[in-house]
């Protein structure tokens, strides 16, 4: 089986070749293609990415749901693996991934870790390792068969905020999500921009509007206001 790595980007000109580099490389000649779905980027991004490997597709509005149904439009593979820029992958993902799906567990997930040894991060990781949908994230990546992300819609190209929740809710209604047992490293660089309670306070207060039916630009300006570097844009 073939499996399409799908990376959303917006300006990560300094980390996107080496992540490439690093998942081509921990791949290990297996049947891989990585697509990098920017939403045009000001700065070298996509000419990085090329560069690189990848294949790359460049998406009109920077919204992540948007660019990675556009990165599986582009996709060949029969698994499509959505991944963030900023993380490392654990060495056999392939292997675990085709085991998850020779298993029948249609889409799945990691756990994590974080790239600093914080007591409170650590608390934040550890708690990837459970069922439920509050201990899930976008950052954990996500990998779903191409015959089931068709199946239930794919991501939903209007959410900016909140959209790994949202197609894992769908998801959920069919099987339960595959928590492989290894770890993706995240960076801490957000919760080092910011502070760690304001941010998990952040995290909490948008997790439970999202589930009260709070709008996605509302969702937007809390996060425009409260956390330092992102990189939501309101809807127009």
């Amino acid at each position: 089986m073939k499996l399409s790595i799908i990376i959303p980007t917006l300006n990560e000109a300094a980390i996107i070749g080496k992540q490439i580099q690093s998942i081509t490389q921990k791949a290990n000649t297996k049947d891989i293609e990585i697509i990098v779905a920017d939403a045009y980027s000001e700065d070298d991004t996509a000419n990085i990415a090329r560069e690189a490997g990848a294949s790359v597709v460049l998406v009109d509005r920077c919204c992540r749901a948007r660019q990675m149904n556009e990165g599986a439009k582009a996709a060949t593979g029969d698994v499509f693996y959505f991944v963030h820029a900023d993380l490392t992958l654990p060495d056999g993902f392939v292997d675990d991934i085709l085991e998850g799906v020779a298993a029948k567990r249609s889409y799945g997930c990691y756990q994590v870790a974080f790239d600093r040894p914080v007591k409170g991060l650590q608390f934040n990781s550890s708690l990837s390792k459970y069922q439920g949908i509050f201990f899930r994230g976008g950052d954990q990546t996500l990998y779903m068969t191409k015959a089931f992300f068709s199946k239930i819609g794919g991501f939903d190209n209007d959410i900016v905020i909140m959209e790994d929740y949202e197609i894992l809710l769908r998801a959920s209604r069919y099987e339960k999500i595959n928590i492989m047992p290894a770890k993706v490293i995240i960076s801490a660089r957000k919760m080092e921009q910011n502070n760690y309670f304001r941010t998990n306070l952040v995290n909490v207060l948008v997790f439970s509007l999202f589930f009260l039916g709070a709008s996605q630009n509302t969702l937007v300006r809390i996060y425009q206001r409260f956390v330092k570097g992102a990189k939501y844009r309101e809807i127009e």
